[in-house]
């Protein structure tokens, strides 16, 4: 604005030298009246110049306070390129492999029922039974493969897993016997934000809380079971926090070893009462609604303790047809813990008590037995209840040497009907084991284990049949990590 002023200026002083000049020289009044009209017309330009340039500048004013206004463009999230992670061509995504490479051997010292690695402390021989001992099995049907996934989202991280491992069922055999095994999913899920769907370890049982054995099921008392779900994850504090989930699977469980006793009419002819059966165990149409589950973890300030309270509730569903069906409530709690007294000393203790399930923890009896009414053909569930408890240490001597002692049990109400209609179940089991680790290098690790166990059934022992049945073992393994 200034130097339009100025041009203009010198300009019209310009012009009025030369006009006083020319109207010297001319010595005309019409020369001076022309000149007049020029400085005119050239001053009327530089003030449309002058408007010109005012306007320009409140446009540029304006769109620099839009600019200002508007948020900038928000650059594509790229990878974060996390060590160990591949980065696909998309530039986003990024994937890593893990897995492991495992052997195990188990010897069993008494009677086993199946060639297998699993431990079998609910339904070994009963001790009258004179099973054949000193049993080898090996596998390496317990290997296992993932892929983790990330990819960065607006709404933060959105991640998934696939886990598969080989002890799946295996047509006509073990599922963990020598040579045998298929491929099966343990993992398969994604998350985003507080929201996870997919398959992975159910709230209600205690992977976390549970010390490190080499068998491969575990100790008494413990659960991993995996589950399709839907889980919503919620931070109460830094140390706290809480998961929901709808659970689905077909909970339903009757006890088949018992479908002749269970599922049987009596009728007396001359005088002769004789049992036939009339139904079978099988069932159809499973429960209706998903299994409800939750869990609430609370961490100490150190991160030297964890505390997890658990809680299941599920429909248990019987149905021979449209018009035989029964349904019951399967429900549970538990409460479970570890904590570190030192860096090399961690105690871990479980509790639960649990009604008409069997799915969750590892060793239990069926959810429930069945009966018809012989003269109705009504049905009726009968659930069992159960308590488990689960206490281990473990120490590592040295970073390459660790152990773990650890003692479970299962205890079911014997005053039941449930026990009444199918004596043959287990009352009372429990294992205890002990084990060592040694790491000679990163991710390799061999265990050794020793695990005593027992079983006791609701029936009374007779004079050739005993109500006990022991278990012994000793359980190899080499795994490499990676």
């Amino acid at each position: 604005m200034i130097k339009v002023n100025v041009l203009s200026a010198s300009i019209g002083a310009a012009l009025l030298f030369g006009a006083v000049g020319s109207t010297q020289a001319a010595t005309t009044t019409q020369d001076v009246a022309s000149l007049k009209a020029q400085v005119a017309q050239l001053q009327q330009l530089v003030q449309q110049l002058s408007n010109q340039q005012q306007n320009q500048a409140v446009q540029l004013q304006q769109t620099s306070e839009l600019a200002a206004a508007k948020p900038a463009p928000v650059a594509p999230t790229v990878a974060s390129g996390k060590p160990g992670w591949l980065t696909l061509p998309d530039g986003q995504t990024q994937v890593k492999i893990y897995g492991s490479v495992r052997v195990d051997g188990t010897y069993d010292l008494k009677g086993n029922p199946s060639p297998s690695i699993s431990n079998n402390s609910n339904s070994v021989p009963l001790n009258s039974a004179n099973a054949t001992k000193n049993n080898l099995n090996v596998s390496a049907a317990t290997s296992r493969i993932g892929l983790d996934i990330v990819r960065p989202t607006e709404y933060g991280d959105l991640t998934g897993k696939i886990e598969a491992d080989f002890a799946g069922s295996a047509t006509g055999s073990s599922q963990t016997t020598n040579g045998n095994g298929s491929f099966r999913i343990r993992h398969a899920y994604m998350s985003l934000g507080n929201w996870l769907v997919g398959q992975t370890t159910s709230p209600f049982v205690n992977a976390d809380t549970s010390p490190d054995t080499v068998d491969f099921n575990g100790a008494m008392g413990y659960g991993s079971t995996r589950t399709v779900q839907v889980r919503y994850t919620q931070p109460l504090t830094a140390n706290q926090k809480l998961l929901v989930a709808l659970e689905g699977g077909d909970v339903d469980n009757i006890n088949n070893s018992t479908a002749s006793t269970v599922f049987s009419k009596t009728t007396t002819v001359n005088g002769v009462a004789t049992t036939t059966s009339t139904q079978t165990a099988n069932t159809s149409g499973g429960n209706r609604l998903p299994a409800l589950t939750a869990r609430y973890d609370v961490t100490t300030a150190d991160k030297k303790g964890l505390l997890q309270v658990h809680g299941m509730l599920h429909e248990n569903r019987i149905s021979l047809n449209d018009n035989v069906d029964e349904t019951k409530l399967g429900w549970g709690v538990g409460v479970g813990g570890k904590y570190n007294l030192t860096p090399n000393d961690t105690l871990f203790a479980n509790y639960y008590h649990i009604k008409g399930d069997s799915k969750y923890l590892l060793y239990a009896n069926a959810a429930y037995v069945a009966y018809q009414n012989p003269t109705t053909g009504d049905l009726s569930i009968y659930e069992g209840e159960y308590d488990t408890g689960l206490i281990g240490y473990g120490h590592k001597w040295s970073p390459k040497w660790r152990s773990n002692i650890a003692a479970g049990a299962i205890w079911y109400k014997d005053d039941t009907d449930y026990a009444a209609k199918a004596p043959s179940l287990n009352k009372n089991l429990y294992n205890i084991l002990v084990n060592s680790f040694y790491t000679p290098v990163k991710n390799l690790d061999l265990g050794m284990e020793y695990t005593y166990g027992q079983r006791e059934t609701f029936a009374s022992s007779t004079a050739t049949t005993d109500n006990k049945g022991d278990y012994s073992r000793v359980n190899l393994m080499a795994k490499y990590s990676f």
